[in-house]
């Protein structure tokens, strides 16, 4: 059941889609899974075009990455309790913990810079896939609503279905490029908001 306040939160234009995914589109929002975004602007957007859902990766993703990180944050301090000489060296000593916290932390921005910035968008007219595979490089795919042909969701293995994650599969038509929203969370519900989207398109209801 709608909230007033999530009623609130979506454009009136949404409020009266007898769609069923507008059910709990605004329910369990976080920040990998975000319905209507409040004064979100991106470039290229058209002046009526509404963001309906933004998208980033589920934190399992990133648990490998984040073990890494605090296992190379101790890794000074095991080796200390190993070879207790290092911790009678105090320029060895802070070698290495100068060293550990430097890798470390590179390892702990990477991953938050790539959940920040991996991002998936769902509008009333297109859905987007920006990806930055590093910091210093990133690639953008769109397609229209109208280009769309199949919507296709897949979840990955154990880990995906016991924590609801999964890869949604856009195909388009013609020459236009395919898209993946790789390892997000609630795969079911995003290839559900997209179909509907495309039938109340159709239909001229958006």
């Amino acid at each position: 059941m709608t909230t007033k306040e999530e009623s609130n939160k979506i454009p009136k234009k949404f409020r009266n889609l007898k769609r069923s995914f507008m059910d709990n589109i605004t329910l369990r929002n976080d920040h990998s899974f975000n319905s209507f975004p409040k004064g979100l602007k991106f470039h290229g957007q058209e002046q009526e075009e509404q963001v309906i859902l933004i998208i980033r990766s589920h934190w399992i993703v990133y648990v490998p990455q984040i073990l890494l990180a605090i296992l190379v944050l101790v890794l000074p301090w095991v080796l200390g309790a190993i070879a207790p000489v290092i911790f009678k060296s105090v320029i060895i000593f802070l070698s290495l913990l100068i060293t550990s916290l430097l890798t470390g932390g590179s390892i702990l921005v990477s991953a938050i810079v790539k959940w920040y910035y991996n991002v998936d968008m769902i509008t009333d007219q297109r859905v987007v896939d920006l990806d930055f595979p590093n910091i210093m490089a990133h690639t953008m795919s769109e397609t229209q609503l109208e280009h769309i042909e199949d919507v296709t969701q897949k979840q990955l293995g154990l880990l995906g279905s016991i924590f609801d994650v999964g890869t949604v599969y856009v195909q388009t038509a013609g020459s236009n490029q395919n898209i993946e929203f790789t390892n997000i969370p609630r795969p079911r519900d995003v290839q559900e908001i997209l179909s509907d989207l495309l039938e109340s398109k159709e239909s001229g209801e958006i």
